[in-house]
């Protein structure tokens, strides 16, 4: 008898629907082994993914609008968003005034915490813990090559929906490294031995930082929230690039890490920050959310989709007339993160 597929991983409940000029992405999770076809481990029905579609789905690499197929081929790529194999990235904006550099410890935490912002203002994410090999789903931890390159392929996807740019500085990840596999969440009160515990790790990413914000109009940085050991080395990194002076405090703001303000609280951890940091509400209007939401399902190996609705639902109660995301700013950066959140719907 054949294997049933198994409808788990193709039931995506979106709001949102392909629209004309949108840009289809296949995600990488597929695999194909002659007529047969794999998608996070688990077949796929043959109706859905016949093995005649291959130069379709090939096709789907997100330079090609959606109105320019024919009709039975925009019917299947239809069918393929709905089933969540494939994602839609919008039109090219228009570039960006004040488009910010996200220090992001891991690919998908920029994503989570400002997805609407990078998809109404672009910019560029830098990923600095992107060695990674953690994830949830059984059929990928016996394969951590395969999810290594997939957890950066997911993430080159979500930068595509949302428009922005991407620097891989492949440090390896806490859950990989000796010092911290068992338990890389610390406590508000060992979080200054996180960088004497790796003063080599830590001297290689605090200059790789330095890099990277030369010139950066504004420098989003990880608070630190639920301290997770390399959200609290890159924030403990640029924070040793302001003592320095390779970083000044006008460039600087903080960004609260999902989905852990979800349970913890931010304005603690603030208030442990340099004196002075302020809350701003980012606002962005109703399709920044939805692409947010859009870019942030191709985090399959690791971020359940739960999470994510709970985190788009938690921006649109932020703001008192819609969705919104918090930054903290220094006392020299407020007029440059205020001029960002009042900005239009693009940057």
């Amino acid at each position: 008898m054949s294997e049933r597929p198994s409808p788990g991983p193709l039931v995506r409940r979106t709001p949102r629907a392909l629209t004309a000029d949108d840009r289809p992405v296949r995600l990488p999770h597929a695999e194909f082994d002659g007529p047969e076809a794999r998608f996070l481990g688990e077949p796929v029905a043959r109706d859905l993914l016949p093995p005649e579609a291959a130069d379709v789905w090939e096709a789907c690499d997100g330079t090609r609008p959606y109105r320019s197929w024919p009709s039975p081929q925009r019917e299947l790529i239809g069918r393929w968003h709905a089933a969540g194999l494939v994602v839609a990235v919008p039109p090219p904006r228009a570039a960006p005034s004040r488009a910010p550099v996200v220090l992001s410890p891991h690919p998908d935490d920029a994503q989570l915490a400002l997805g609407g912002l990078l998809a109404r203002c672009g910019g560029r994410v830098v990923d600095v813990f992107s060695h990674e090999t953690w994830t949830r789903r059984p059929y990928y931890q016996s394969r951590p090559a395969l999810s290594s390159r997939l957890l950066l392929a997911e993430e080159r996807v979500a930068c595509g929906v949302l428009g922005v740019g991407l620097t891989v500085l492949g440090h390896t990840d806490a859950a990989d490294r000796a010092a911290w596999r068992e338990n890389f969440f610390l406590e508000p009160d060992a979080e200054d031995a996180a960088a004497a515990g790796e003063p080599e790790l830590f001297g290689r990413v605090t200059a790789d930082l330095a890099a990277e914000v030369s010139g950066a109009d504004l420098v989003l940085v990880p608070l630190g929230v639920g301290g997770h050991v390399d959200h609290v080395l890159t924030r403990r990194a640029a924070l040793e690039l302001l003592v320095r002076g390779e970083l000044e405090p006008g460039r600087v703001a903080f960004y609260e890490d999902m989905p852990y303000s979800l349970f913890a609280d931010a304005r603690a951890v603030a208030g442990r920050l340099p004196a002075g940091l302020r809350p701003v509400l980012v606002p962005g209007p109703e399709e920044a959310a939805l692409t947010k939401q859009e870019a942030l399902w191709p985090y399959r190996l690791q971020v359940l989709e739960a999470v994510t609705r709970r985190i788009v639902r938690y921006g649109r109660g932020l703001g008192a007339a819609g969705f919104a995301e918090r930054l903290w700013a220094l006392p020299e950066s407020a007029e440059a993160v205020a001029e960002l959140a009042s900005a239009g719907p693009a940057c």
